[in-house]
């Protein structure tokens, strides 16, 4: 009965958005169960046993959307919108079925990261991981839908990134 434990770093400024990354990479049934939270206690996002749990906690309420498509593929991963300082700390996801917790340090920083080389404030990859590997609607909290694409394209307009 093995487990696995990652830590990642992420830097984002206020008003950002970022991909929180949870994929423990192993065959998981239909009806998986995961729990994000931050720093230990607060409720950030919920599956169980296959569907979106409706409890959160209020500072996170229509401010994360998740990846149904891809939790079959063992994705977990989460996008946070409208960062605040406030959302600096570690994140959590943990995964009962195969023993995996994945935790993620935000740091999140007042003003917009700096300028690299190319006029771009850094690679989107670094907000997180890439996300799901195809282009599945994006369930927010809310039930709505939206393409991934188009959430892309206007995140990367507003943080100045040109995407090549």
């Amino acid at each position: 009965m093995g487990g696995s434990v990652s830590l990642q770093d992420i830097e984002a400024a206020v008003g950002d958005v970022v991909i929180l990354p949870c994929s423990p990479n192993k065959a998981l049934q239909v009806k998986v169960t995961v729990y994000w939270r931050f720093r230990d206690t607060n409720t950030v996002y919920d599956i169980i046993d296959g569907r979106a749990a409706d409890y959160q906690d209020e500072s996170f309420r229509g401010r994360v959307d998740s990846f149904p498509a891809e939790w079959t593929k063992g994705n977990f991963s989460i996008k946070l919108h409208d960062l605040t300082k406030a959302d600096g700390g570690m994140y959590t996801c943990f995964v009962p079925a195969v023993y995996t917790r994945s935790s993620v340090y935000l740091s999140v920083k007042d003003s917009p990261l700096p300028m690299g080389p190319g006029g771009s404030s850094q690679d989107l990859r670094k907000l997180g991981s890439p996300g799901p590997t195809t282009e599945p609607p994006v369930l927010g909290n809310r039930g709505d839908k939206r393409r991934p694409e188009n959430v892309l394209l206007f995140s990367a307009a507003l943080l100045g990134l040109t995407l090549t």
